[in-house]
């Protein structure tokens, strides 16, 4: 008989939807205080959102980067272990 175990939410996940939703509130923002900046008629340029925003995407485009890397070594792994206990109950 085999156990069936719960299934966990791995705290990489946790951490990758914590920063989507980050970074998705921080452009809202960004965008918002564009919006501002427009309906008030403002000529000037702004180089900090800008910079903000641009900081903001990289740090998340890195750290998606790197999730993904992890999530595709530990696949292989599953894939492996699964191969492996296939092969045992036949």
């Amino acid at each position: 008989m085999r156990l069936v175990s719960q299934p966990h939410f791995e705290f990489s996940k946790l951490i990758l939807i914590f920063e989507t939703i980050l970074v998705a509130y921080v452009s809202w923002r960004v965008l918002g205080f564009v919006e501002m900046a427009i309906i008030s008629g403002f000529d000037g340029s702004l180089p900090y959102l800008t910079t903000f925003i641009s900081a903001v995407w990289a740090a998340y485009g890195a750290s998606v980067s790197f999730y993904q890397n992890k999530s595709g070594k530990e696949n292989i792994k599953k894939i492996e272990v699964n191969k492996v206990n296939n092969n045992r109950d036949c």
